[in-house]
C-alpha cells in the first residue's frame, strides 16, 4: 500500500511539472533571461532545446530555436511547421495564431512599425522587445521575439 501511495504521488508530481508548459506571453519573458534561471531551465527541458553551437539552442521537435549571448537569451524563433525545427503547437504570444493573415495580425495588434506586405513580414515594438511575424502564402508561419 505504501508503495502504491508513493508511486501515485510521484506520478502526480511528474504530471504537474509537464502541465506547466511555458507558452503564449510567457515566451516573451524567456527572451532576456539568463540560461541559469530556473524558468529557463524548465523551458529548455520541456521543449527539448539542445545546445547546437556556442550561441544556439534548438528543438528538432517543438518548433523553437533560440540564440544566446553572454548566457542570456537574445532571440527566439517559433515555427508553425519547419523541416529542421519541428512544429510549435502551443499558444503564441499576444493571442496570435499560426495560419492567420497579416490583416488578422494588424487587426489584433494595430499598425506595425515595419510592414513589407509583398514579402510577408511585419514587425512590432513592445517595450524592450521587437516581435516579427513572417507569412508564407499569406498565412503566419513564424514568430520571432528579439531583445532590443
Amino acid at each position: 500500500m505504501k508503495k502504491l501511495i508513493t508511486l501515485s504521488l510521484s506520478l502526480i508530481f511528474f504530471i504537474s511539472l509537464h502541465a506547466q508548459v511555458i507558452q503564449g506571453d510567457g515566451l516573451i519573458d524567456i527572451v532576456g533571461s539568463r540560461l541559469s534561471d530556473p524558468a529557463v531551465e524548465h523551458f529548455l527541458s520541456i521543449y527539448e532545446l539542445k545546445n547546437t553551437t556556442d550561441s544556439k539552442y534548438s528543438s528538432f521537435k517543438y518548433g523553437i530555436d533560440i540564440s544566446v549571448r553572454n548566457d542570456t537569451i537574445i532571440d527566439m524563433s517559433i515555427y508553425q511547421n519547419n523541416s529542421l525545427y519541428g512544429n510549435y503547437t502551443n499558444n503564441l504570444p499576444k493571442g496570435i495564431k499560426f495560419g492567420c493573415s497579416s490583416a488578422d495580425v494588424i487587426k489584433k495588434l494595430g499598425k506595425p512599425s515595419t510592414l513589407y506586405s509583398n514579402s510577408g513580414y511585419a514587425e512590432y515594438m513592445f517595450g524592450k522587445y521587437i516581435m516579427s511575424y513572417w507569412f508564407e502564402e499569406e498565412k503566419l508561419s513564424q514568430v520571432t521575439i528579439l531583445l532590443k
